[in-house]
């Protein structure tokens, strides 16, 4: 509760500096109404300016690694400088929030502005932060849904550009399923992963591989709700979930899977404070569950090195029958200011940056257009061991990829989270029933929701 208060007052103190610096369309601070048909000033006279212009880019990431990238773009557009604002010291995207604040508040004259993720995004687009994009968008000509992986709308306006992307998928020791005869999925549901992962099992004692490993965060409680494409938060729109089919799936493959002893124990794994990295990458669990920051590692560090070949398969369905490969998606977002004034100029960047800029970066990026098979060399050259990473089967996964639309937490998420996992621990350590634990979360995380109204 104290992280909401201090929350709400620091959005209380920003909507007041707000009103007193620089002009808004949002006269009341509060989000556009769906469907307006409003544009900003700015943007009705979005032509580009034949003048040269100066546009400041606000960023957590260090000067350095900006510097080529944007160095790019001016070199191919004449007449544009890019003014870096380097918003922490060392790449901290929470302190660069709070800078980016302080900086609004106190006047900075910003145009472009990135954001760590969709709570970040749409907590600034319903202050009236960021300029609505859909008349630039709709000025050039584009279908969004045909350029990026993640659809940015909130509430039928779109206030910045997917930048990166966040996406679930499963590795897999591709050693121990070549000698256990298995192929790697392209189609599976959670049924299937936990017949791999008792085939995957093999030896006792401290030399006992595990079929698989379930680490501690939320998400691993959630398997059966997270590749769903809609209600796949613990509460959506202000409903809670738990007592859902996709919540009871998720105990229950949690409990099939602990008591088959086909996954790490859960006791050891709170009691040895193991880590998901050192499971995997040493041989003592097959296969995780784990997102995309986790494709260059496959090809080793200096901490894990590779060992064996990692592939890559979807996320499994609920069901036989259902698509792979769905899973919620987050990332980074940039958007512009609405008091900027050059807002056709600041588009023009972050379209260029969140399409050819990215590629140029070789990261994982939300452009359906990325080229998979560059970005995939691209990574081996960094990597250790280049030979480890099975290409093949992360060209798959990459390609057939099915993002979730856009699905914004609440403010208060991490008290859920926090409430939710209290009840699951008690499940998977035998101390309390599904019905219970299902009944107990649902009743605790309602109180959350109800003291948040």
């Amino acid at each position: 509760m104290k992280k909401n208060v201090f929350a709400l007052v620091w959005i209380v103190v920003l909507l007041v500096a707000l009103a007193g610096c620089g002009k808004s369309n949002n006269t009341n601070g509060a989000a556009p109404a769906a469907g307006s048909t409003a544009a900003p000033e700015a943007g009705e006279s979005a032509a580009p300016s034949t003048e040269p212009v100066t546009i400041k880019v606000a960023n957590w990431s260090p000067a350095a690694d900006m510097e080529p990238v944007l160095k790019a773009y001016e070199d191919s557009h004449p007449g544009v400088t890019l003014e870096y604002v380097e918003l922490a010291d060392n790449g901290d995207s929470v302190a660069g929030m709070k800078k980016l604040d302080l900086l609004v508040a106190s006047g900075e004259n910003l145009d472009v502005v990135f954001m760590p993720g969709a709570t970040d995004y749409s907590q600034r687009a319903g202050l009236g932060l960021l300029a609505p994009l859909n008349d630039l968008i709709t000025k050039e000509g584009i279908t969004l849904a045909d350029e990026y992986t993640i659809d940015p709308s909130v509430d039928g306006k779109v206030y910045a550009l997917p930048d990166t992307l966040e996406n679930y998928f499963v590795l897999l020791n591709k050693d121990k399923l070549d000698a256990a005869g298995l192929a790697v999925p392209t189609e599976w549901s959670w049924d299937d992963y936990l017949d791999y992962a008792a085939k995957l099992t093999s030896g006792t004692g401290p030399s006992k591989t595990f079929g698989t490993y379930f680490h501690t965060w939320a998400m691993y409680w959630e398997l059966g709700i997270i590749n769903q494409e809609k209600d796949n938060n613990l509460v959506n729109n202000g409903i809670v979930n738990i007592d859902s089919a996709g919540i009871r799936k998720s105990l229950e493959l949690r409990n099939k899977a602990e008591e088959s002893g086909v996954a790490v124990p859960y006791a050891d794994t709170i009691s040895q404070k193991l880590a998901y990295r050192s499971e995997f990458f040493t041989g003592h669990a097959a296969m995780i569950v784990t997102g995309n920051w986790m494709i260059g590692e496959a090809g080793g560090s200096e901490e894990f090195p590779a060992t064996f070949t990692t592939a890559f398969a979807p996320m499994p369905s609920n069901s036989a029958g259902e698509p792979s490969g769905v899973s919620i998606a987050n990332g980074n977002y940039v958007g512009i200011l609405e008091k900027s004034k050059h807002q056709q100029e600041a588009y023009d960047f972050i379209r260029w940056y969140s399409t050819e800029g990215e590629q140029m970066q070789n990261v994982y990026s939300a452009w359906k257009k990325q080229d998979v098979d560059q970005f995939i060399a691209g990574v081996k050259t960094k990597a250790m061991s280049p030979d480890n990473i099975d290409e093949t089967s992360l060209a798959y996964v990459i390609k057939n990829a099915k993002p979730a639309p856009l699905s914004v937490p609440p403010t208060y998420q991490g008290e859920l989270e926090t409430a939710f996992t209290k009840e699951t621990e008690l499940f998977i350590l035998k101390q309390q029933d599904l019905e219970t634990t299902i009944s107990k979360a649902q009743a605790e995380l309602q109180k959350i929701v109800d003291a948040n109204k």
